[in-house]
């Protein structure tokens, strides 16, 4: 059996305003700082093998706080989706803005791409190979994964074979783990946000 731990990086000020902030490389605030620190005492006591995490600064920070013993490995794979012209922008400015674009993504949010960036399903497709590789190399291990709460919707649909329109279902809170397991190829939901 295969144990995945979910991490939603600490908050960000992009997280305090709510902007779209997909690539954008930024620190954690005081308030993640915390929440990484409180989770630090939770993983005191839960073993693990390896901890993965995108290489943007907000999970290598998180990840750091919490991991002081073990092996960090980073890969750009599991970064958030990229927003491009979208980046640092509220949703509001986006409508405004990038109106055409804007239309289209709420028409086909699988395949539109916004303005500059990656569609859903080009995201999907780099996160999911991803893990087919992280399943194969720790098979019967104890990983946890920190990341972004859009990547992280696309592992719970992978790793319980949903259909990508589910990630929807999932939403992933800063400062809290949630677990799954994997056993010959099914996955489960063990806890959602815990701390």
């Amino acid at each position: 059996m295969t144990k995945v731990y979910l991490i939603r990086h600490g908050e960000t000020e992009y997280n305090q305003k709510g902007c779209y902030y997909g690539w954008t490389d930024c620190s954690l605030v005081r308030s993640g700082i915390e929440q990484a620190e409180a989770l630090k005492r939770v993983f005191k006591d839960i073993k693990y093998d390896v901890m993965l995490t995108s290489d943007l600064k907000r999970a290598v920070e998180t990840a750091t706080i919490i991991n002081d013993s073990k092996k960090l490995i980073i890969d750009s794979r599991l970064r958030e989706l990229n927003f491009g012209q979208w980046e640092g922008k509220h949703y509001h400015e986006v409508m405004a803005q990038y109106t055409e674009h804007w239309n289209l993504w709420t028409e086909d949010w699988v395949n539109a791409i916004p303005t500059g960036g990656e569609s859903i399903v080009e995201m999907y497709n780099r996160v999911s190979q991803y893990l087919e590789d992280a399943l194969f190399t720790y098979k019967d291990k104890s990983i946890v994964i920190v990341s972004h709460k859009g990547t992280l919707r696309m592992i719970a649909v992978y790793l319980l074979g949903l259909p990508l329109e589910k990630m929807w279902c999932f939403d992933f809170d800063h400062g809290k783990y949630s677990l799954l397991e994997i056993n010959e190829g099914h996955g489960s939901i063990k806890c959602m946000n815990n701390i």
